[in-house]
């Protein structure tokens, strides 16, 4: 009997239920209640731990994917930096040599301004021809729209004398040095009295210049370390006053009647950039003794050169 009720008013009774359940829970929970009931302590030690899992996993979640958006572009950001970097360095470098470029060539100017006794014309050295031992033996200039240029001519710098236009092809230019062995100038040691000549030696350990005078200039006016070593003009090819270098060894050795000194070079062939070519000169106007027609000044302070000639030489 029951159960023909209930297959006769099902529906009926499901919708009973369904309209009473809802105004039942509201009422139920919308009471005042001071502790919480079983069901809901029971429902609670139940869904809290899961809850509580999936609460941690969605946050984990964002904050990963927060972290990698940040990481991505940080990442990004580095490397945009790092190219500006490598750009801001590369400026500054350029600023450098121009920086550097441009003092040498207001110095060389100043110095061409100055000598007004001989006519000159600039050149850029283009190649340094090595030895086995690291020393630069030769130098290749850049001629190109340089009027007047011979073989034989002299090359200087405002530091001194570099040496001699060997041979000319074209645009270019081997220059002999005034260290080689084939060189030689006519040389003086301002306010000794002593006349003499440099000579180029070209071996390993002495990559410097030798300076021959009499014995009587010696006795008279002894040389020292230090002492510079300038152009008198008369070999008709370097103009006069023009370093050629200094001492670098106070005891000289003796050949004949001749003292012979090691000389250190005025100037540094391993960073020479750029060079003057003397193309009028006509030589010394001094008198017979050997004095220059201008008697050069000493400097306030000497340049260190590096005796083998190279920057990465051994001391």
């Amino acid at each position: 009997m029951w159960r023909d009720l209930l297959t006769r008013y099902r529906p009926t009774l499901l919708l009973i239920v369904a309209l009473i359940a809802p105004v039942a829970s509201m009422y139920f929970h919308g009471k005042e209640r001071k502790e919480t009931s079983v069901v809901e302590r029971s429902l609670l030690a139940i869904t809290s731990p899961v809850t509580r899992v999936s609460h941690d996993v969605v946050a984990g979640v964002g904050d990963l994917f927060s972290a990698y958006l940040v990481l991505t572009r940080v990442e990004e950001r580095n490397r945009e930096l790092e190219r500006e970097n490598k750009i801001l360095l590369g400026e500054a470098l350029r600023s450098r040599t121009q920086a550097d470029e441009l003092a040498r060539v207001k110095l060389l100017c100043g110095f061409r301004e100055r000598a007004k006794e001989f006519e000159t014309v600039p050149a850029r050295v283009v190649g340094r021809d090595v030895s086995q031992f690291f020393q630069v033996v030769r130098l290749k200039i850049d001629v190109e729209g340089a009027v007047g240029v011979r073989e034989g001519q002299a090359v200087i710098t405002h530091d001194g004398v570099v040496g001699r236009i060997e041979k000319l092809s074209g645009n270019w230019a081997d220059v002999m040095l005034v260290t080689d062995a084939r060189s030689q100038v006519h040389a003086t040691v301002p306010g000794k009295g002593v006349v003499g000549s440099v000579r180029g030696r070209g071996k390993r350990n002495e990559f410097a210049a030798q300076f021959v005078h009499l014995d009587d200039a010696q006795r008279g006016m002894p040389l020292g370390v230090g002492d510079a070593v300038y152009t008198t003009g008369h070999d008709r090819v370097f103009p006069a006053g023009l370093e050629i270098g200094h001492i670098a060894e106070g005891a000289p050795t003796r050949s004949g009647p001749y003292y012979e000194f090691v000389l250190a070079p005025a100037v540094s062939y391993a960073t020479l950039e750029e060079v003057l070519i003397v193309v009028n000169y006509r030589g010394a106007t001094g008198d017979s003794e050997g004095k220059p027609a201008a008697e050069p000044s000493k400097p306030s302070g000497r340049r260190t050169i590096d005796p083998a000639n190279t920057p990465d030489a051994p001391p």
